[in-house]
């Protein structure tokens, strides 16, 4: 489809001029003009009137904008104010359905601004698009139905991430961390510490016990200052090793966060995805990577490094804490060790023995009762921890297995995307690169080199000392790089439907009079319909009279300021 007519008014702004061409007829038009005479805002209009307001490139539409197209099949689109209708053999549909008409005929948004080479050269096609992009551009174009393919693959495989995610963030940490907090071996020791009272009970050595540590009084009082030191380090550390465990679990989840930050972003209200490549423009941009919106990231990036580095050094302050307590732990016991061999018959005394003597003021029958109780509480306790153990164990270990079967089918689907990308990449990307290079070396003869895709998405010219990447091309070589590619887009797109019109917003700015004339040359001889904005007079004498429309320059208007 190419343009038949085109009408824009007060497009962006009341002085706009006016734009009234009813005899394109599907040729070539050039927009010439100064500066300020409405050249690239005629561009946006075009891109506003196919895509709305979404669709220009930094320009807003003004509340009264019109744009009119009429195609050369008789088709014609309308936006404004009103809204926007596009007619098929004088049915006009309107707002949702006219969307679907545009897309249908002539091509989804992003791919149709790909036709449009904006006079900026961060604005130009291949400035906009990313590697992966650019990548997935081509194959939509060229080989849909694999592209389609790989979409719905990675649409699975999302999905598979994001149950992946769910899984474990809902259901498996929260279980493994209740899991972590029942220290049933803490149970254990203090059962195994009754349960040795109470043999001590039975066979009366308790008796024995007590006699030595009230004939001995002196060591007696050395030994409770030593228990009384050893349980208060045992407090100690069991605060400290919890505070720790949580230091090392916020900077595990900060960590994890940055990792799953640079594949992709997550909106912590809705859950949806936002892609990689869209998160990174919006952070470039200033803006909020979840929702767009313009803010200042600083604050928020200070704010967690400060926490990082802050959770950083309180996990080596605790780190050497807690080693500190263990070693004077390992002195104390071995001072008490030292004490109660020095005795007979204390060789099995331990804290608690001595602690249930002391609290029951060596009343053995008392000691006894106590002891019967404390053993049928802690046997009671550590099954009950045991079997909750036991089945947060199985829940956690069929979690695993759940994940295990969801990471399996995750792998097995990008295996297929892997496979369709390499067969895609064999027969429709080297189509569009031996297209799009025969283009650009039949456009900027001398320029022109062969142009190589690689499987990333990265761009290589040929030079004099290697192959060159995009970002390393003079400023003629891009622009001309970039209309090759919106020609190579445009011709791949219309071999099945789509507009067939490339637009070019200055597009000789800085050209040497040969290179330009080489385009042009390449541009009249083309079936594309192209429309193109200049202010370079030399351009005018390969166009007709009626293929030229002048624009004149807008009025500026004066206020005190300016004087």
């Amino acid at each position: 489809m190419k343009i038949n007519k085109l009408h824009v008014e007060k497009f962006a702004t009341e002085d706009y001029p006016k734009v009234k061409k009813d005899d394109v007829g599907g040729e070539d038009l050039l927009l010439e003009g100064g500066n300020r005479s409405g050249k690239t805002l005629t561009v946006n209009a075009l891109l506003y009137a196919l895509y709305g307001p979404r669709a220009t490139l930094g320009v807003a539409p003004g509340r009264t904008s019109t744009v009119q197209v009429e195609f050369d099949n008789g088709h014609s689109l309308e936006r404004g104010s009103g809204g926007r209708s596009y007619t098929v053999e004088n049915q006009p549909f309107e707002k949702n359905e006219a969307d679907e008409q545009i897309s249908e005929y002539l091509g989804d948004e992003d791919l149709v601004t790909l036709q449009f080479v904006h006079s900026e050269t961060d604005k130009l096609p291949l400035a906009r698009l990313s590697s992966s992009e650019l990548i997935t551009r081509i194959r939509r174009i060229s080989g849909g139905e694999i592209q389609d393919e790989i979409e719905e693959y990675r649409q699975e495989r999302e999905e598979l991430k994001h149950e992946i995610e769910q899984t474990e963030r809902t259901e498996l940490k929260p279980l493994q961390r209740e899991l972590d907090e029942i220290n049933l071996g803490q149970y254990e020791r203090r059962l195994e510490k009754i349960e040795k009272l109470q043999s001590l009970i039975d066979s009366g050595r308790i008796e024995t016990i007590k006699q030595r540590l009230l004939d001995n009084e002196e060591i007696n009082e050395e030994l409770d200052s030593f228990y009384n030191r050893k349980r208060t380090i045992e407090q100690d550390l069991r605060k400290k090793n919890r505070k720790l465990r949580e230091q090392r679990r916020y900077t595990k989840k900060v960590n994890s966060l940055i990792v799953e930050a640079i594949e992709e972003l997550t909106c912590p209200v809705c859950d949806q995805v936002v892609e990689e490549d869209l998160a990174k423009r919006r952070l470039q941009r200033g803006q909020c990577p979840h929702c767009g919106r313009d803010r200042s990231l600083e604050e928020l990036k200070t704010s967690l490094r400060d926490k990082i580095e802050s959770a950083g050094s309180n996990i080596e302050e605790l780190e050497s804490t807690v080693s500190d307590l263990k070693q004077e732990k390992e002195e104390i016991e071995s001072k008490i060790d030292s004490l109660q061999s020095s005795i007979p018959d204390l060789s099995d005394l331990n804290d608690l023995t001595k602690h249930t003597l002391e609290d029951n003021d060596y009343d053995i029958s008392a000691v006894a009762e106590r002891t019967e109780e404390e053993l049928k509480k802690h046997r009671q306790e550590v099954n009950r921890l045991s079997s909750k153990q036991q089945q947060f164990e199985e829940d956690v270990e069929q979690i695993r297995a759940s994940l295990a079967e969801l990471e399996e089918s995750e792998a097995h689907v990008s295996k297929k995307i892997d496979d369709l990308e390499e067969k895609s990449f064999r027969n429709t990307i080297s189509e569009f690169q031996e297209r799009w290079s025969s283009n650009y070396q039949e456009l900027a003869e001398e320029l022109g080199q062969e142009i190589h895709i690689e499987p990333d998405g990265t761009i290589q010219v040929p030079g004099n000392e290697g192959p060159r990447e995009y970002n390393q091309l003079s400023t003629g070589e891009t622009r001309l790089l970039n209309i090759a590619f919106a020609h190579s887009i445009t011709e791949a797109q219309i071999e099945s439907r789509g507009l067939n019109v490339v637009v070019l917003d200055e597009p000789f700015a800085n050209l040497e009079p040969e290179k330009r004339e080489s385009a042009l040359s390449f541009i009249q001889n083309s079936e594309c319909q192209y429309i193109i904005t200049t202010s370079n007079e030399a351009v005018h004498k390969h166009f007709s009279p009626g293929q030229i429309k002048s624009l004149s320059t807008m009025t500026i208007q004066m206020t005190w300021d300016d004087f």
